[in-house]
Order: C-alpha cells, then sequence, then structure tokens
C-alpha cells in the first residue's frame, strides 16, 4: 500500500516565456530553465489527468550542452503536470501561471524550489511532509511485519500495533488538512489520489464532494461521481449482524467537516438514522437523548446520521430536540450513501457498535435501547 513517491529535484534559475489566451479560453503555459548534469537526454512534458486516466506525453525535447529545455503547451484548466526523462528524473508542477521556471540537478534529489507557481511550491511543501510521515509509517510496518514473523512477545507487538495506528491517523490528518485548506483543484485532486492510500474509501469520497462543492471544478465534480459509483458497487451487501465490521461512513458535519465513524474508534457508538422531516424519528429522539446523557460518561457517544436534504430544518430540529451530540448528513435525503450502505429500509433505525467497530445490535427503540445499554455499559 506504501510505495515511493515522485522523486525530488533541486530546482533554482530562471528563464522567461510569455503565455497568451486564445479565442477559445484556452491558455498558453511555458516552462522553460536547465537541467544540469543530466546529459543529452530526452526530457519529456507530460500530463497527469482527473480521473485516473493514463499519463499522457505532450511533448519531448532533447537538452543541450547546457541542460537548456523550453515547452509551451495549452490548456483549459489547472492541472498536474512533469518533467521526466526515461531515467528517474520527475519534476511535479500545477499550470496556474502561464510562465513557470525550473532549475534542476539531476545529481540531487533531495529538495526543490520552482519561481512562478505558488501552487506548485505549496504542494511540494506538502509532499516533504508526507514523505517524512510515510516513511516513518512504512518503517513501523517493516518493524512489525518482521516482530509477527519471529513470533515475537505480545507485548512488543502490540507497542509497534499502537505506533502503527497513531502514524497512520496523522499521516491522514495531514492530508485532510491539505485537501480541506487549499484553494487549487489539482492539489486537491492530487491530494485525494494520496489519501486512497491510507484512508477508507467512503472518508475519501466525502473530502472529494466536499471539494468538488467547494471549487466547482467540473473535473473534481467528476471524480467525484466516479468514486461515489465505484465506492457503492463496492459496498457489502452482507446482513448486519451482530460481530460484524459496521461499514465506514464519512460525511459532513454542519460546519463542513467530514466526521468519519472510524474516528470514534474505542467508544461505544450509537449510529442513529435519522431526519428532521420523520414523525416517529422525532419521537424517539427524548429516548436517545435520555441514553446519551446516562452514558455519556461511560465511554458511549451517539453519531447522528441525518438522511435530511434541507440543511436549515435538519439544523432547528438538533436544537429543538437537544441533541447534544455530533451530527453528519450528506443532505440527499434516501439518495444518501449510507443508505444502501447500511441497507436502510426506513427510519428511526440505529446500530449500536463497540470500540473496536463491531456491531453490538441494531433498531434498539425504545426501552430495547436503555435495556441493552445497560447490559453493556454497566
Amino acid at each position: 500500500m506504501y510505495k515511493k513517491l515522485l522523486s525530488a529535484l533541486i530546482i533554482s534559475g530562471l528563464f522567461v516565456m510569455v503565455g497568451c489566451k486564445n479565442k477559445s479560453n484556452e491558455t498558453t503555459y511555458a516552462v522553460a530553465g536547465k537541467i544540469e548534469h543530466a546529459g543529452l537526454v530526452k526530457l519529456l512534458l507530460q500530463e497527469v489527468p482527473y480521473g485516473g486516466k493514463p499519463i499522457v506525453t505532450m511533448d519531448s525535447v532533447t537538452l543541450d550542452k547546457e541542460g537548456n529545455y523550453a515547452f509551451r503547451f495549452i490548456a483549459k484548466q489547472e492541472g498536474i503536470y512533469r518533467l521526466a526523462t526515461e531515467k528517474d528524473l520527475e519534476i511535479i508542477f500545477v499550470n496556474d501561471e502561464e510562465n513557470i521556471q525550473i532549475n534542476a540537478d539531476a545529481n540531487n534529489y533531495q529538495t526543490y524550489a520552482v519561481k512562478g507557481s505558488k501552487h506548485t511550491n505549496a504542494m511540494l511543501d506538502f509532499l516533504k511532509q508526507y514523505r517524512k510521515k510515510d516513511s516513518s509509517l512504512f518503517a513501523t510496518l517493516y518493524s512489525l511485519d518482521a516482530l509477527q514473523k519471529q513470533k515475537a512477545k505480545d507485548s512488543s507487538i502490540f507497542w509497534l500495533q499502537k505506533q502503527k495506528d497513531e502514524k497512520i491517523l496523522d499521516l491522514n490528518n495531514l492530508v485532510e488538512n491539505n485537501i480541506t485548506n487549499s484553494t487549487s483543484p489539482a492539489i486537491i485532486y492530487y491530494t485525494l489520489g494520496l489519501s486512497l492510500r491510507s484512508m477508507e474509501s467512503a472518508k475519501v469520497l466525502a473530502l472529494a464532494k466536499a471539494s468538488a462543492e467547494k471549487t466547482k471544478s467540473a473535473p473534481l465534480i467528476e471524480f467525484a461521481n466516479l468514486l461515489s459509483t465505484q465506492v457503492q458497487s463496492n459496498t457489502k451487501t452482507a446482513a448486519l449482524v451482530a460481530g460484524s465490521m459496521a461499514p465506514e461512513i464519512a460525511l459532513a458535519d454542519p460546519n463542513g467537516k467530514i466526521i468519519a465513524l472510524s474516528s470514534l474508534r474505542g467508544k461505544y457508538v450509537l449510529v442513529d438514522f435519522w431526519a428532521s422531516w420523520c414523525g416517529p424519528c422525532r419521537a424517539e429522539n427524548p429516548n436517545v437523548v435520555i441514553a446519551y446523557e446516562k452514558y455519556k460518561k461511560k465511554n458511549f457517544t451517539v453519531l447522528g446520521v441525518s438522511l435530511d436534504d434541507n440543511k436549515s430544518s435538519w439544523l432547528e430540529a438538533i436544537k429543538s430536540d437537544k441533541l447534544n451530540w455530533q451530527h453528519i448528513s450528506d443532505l440527499k435525503k434516501w439518495e444518501s450513501i449510507v443508505v444502501s450502505a447500511y441497507q436502510i429500509e426506513g427510519i428511526p433505525f440505529n446500530v449500536l457498535i463497540d470500540p473496536t467497530g463491531k456491531i453490538i445490535a441494531t433498531e434498539l427503540r425504545g426501552p430495547a435501547l436503555q435495556s441493552t445499554l445497560a447490559s453493556v455499559l454497566q
């Protein structure tokens, strides 16, 4: 799952070319500079398309004796591009400006700098942090695998497993923050691709949908739709039975922050599916409130998952019914991805999950909810 990222190069110096827009609203971009110590090799200009399509070679030049090169290309939108040789040299950049200068030293793959593209520099800063955390995680995975093969002491294995979980969480937090805070569709798309290596696909889908909505980027919208189709087709249809793992859920809270069910591991969680327009749900809410207030200090919480399609109504119901726990929704009513994942035929519906993410029971309402929680938590 974890593999070496694109190689890095030291980039410096200047070379300027002029960009222009044509009548079809496409933009001509220029990238040029010098690559030292590479020799008289062929340098490729390649596009990394959205949607997981194969890399496209757009043009090629042979470096001169000084290592100089220059490319011009046309694009309709911001994307990810790279300069590459047939060996190890790979330089990634974003076409956020019409003129970009990249000078490199083929003998150094540790650091690089780009002039004329703030989004490229932002992406490279992120990748430096990502590589560091990814390498640390890989080392832990390697050590854990070695100890398990040696049948080492359980205490040593347990400690490394804890380290692994903490490093995965740390890596995913970095990825999520980059996706959430970036304004560049290209950077967001690239980071979403990396997130699939360590995050649950449901969480990646939620981040993709939120990013598509934020940026209004057509490629990101297409990517989110494609990923949604893949996630739904891979969703398990087995019955939700006690002892089985609860399907992952990752949707936005009222503030737009993505909350994943897996982030609540370590607690008993009542996943409560409801909606403001559902009369029986509203009638059951006081019972859930009583349970929450009684057991919230005993490693128990509630995650409200709404099948609303009107945000104002959803928020008003939360406030009116005093539902003081975390709430998430994609505001798609019966088209929500959770409907198929949890085989929901009607609401209210709930699933009680243990600290490891396994299902304890389903459809607990009225006295059944209170008695089950009493037997589990007392």
